[in-house]
């Protein structure tokens, strides 16, 4: 996965028309960081695309290894929880190289959002 891809799937995003496209790092129409309640650490999305009546939400991995996994995961249930909140998806962008692993997990903690290998 590289730059040209995580462009053309910012293209691929914006073609659904959404009302806003919050991209990371992007100033302004960067994405606000989320945690649960009470929760020291908070995770900021990597893309957020709003929509008349909801809300996507998109976290983009480049590197996945089984000690992160833990915290991973825990950001992954946040914003998929996050995304429902606001009757959309959570897409859970990842290197082609990890999705053996990543649907693995899935299928075992009964995760509930799509996985865009790239």
């Amino acid at each position: 996965m590289n730059a040209s891809d995580i462009k053309k799937l910012i293209e691929e995003i914006k073609a659904t028309n959404p009302i806003r496209l919050q991209v990371k790092g992007k100033g302004d129409e960067s994405p606000r960081p989320i945690g649960f309640y009470n929760a020291k650490k908070q995770f900021i999305p990597d893309i957020v695309a709003r929509f008349e009546k909801k809300r996507n939400y998109y976290a983009i991995e480049k590197s996945i290894t089984e000690k992160d996994m833990h915290s991973l995961i825990f950001k992954w249930i946040l914003f998929a929880a996050e995304a429902r909140k606001f009757s959309g998806k959570f897409f859970l962008v990842i290197p082609k190289s990890k999705s053996d692993i990543c649907n693995q997990v899935i299928q075992e903690k009964q995760l509930d959002f799509e996985v865009i290998a790239l």
